[in-house]
């Protein structure tokens, strides 16, 4: 990434609503895959 995007990232707001929206997907994907898995 470019330079002029440190301060988003340093700033802890921004990375703790980066950190939830991940952890949500990885959440979802997982809740996903179960449900192919029960299917199956």
């Amino acid at each position: 990434m470019d330079a002029k995007y440190n301060w988003l990232i340093d700033n802890p707001t921004v990375r703790v609503t980066l950190n939830t929206a991940v952890l949500a997907l990885w959440i979802a994907l997982a809740i996903g895959l179960l449900e192919l898995a029960i299917k199956a």
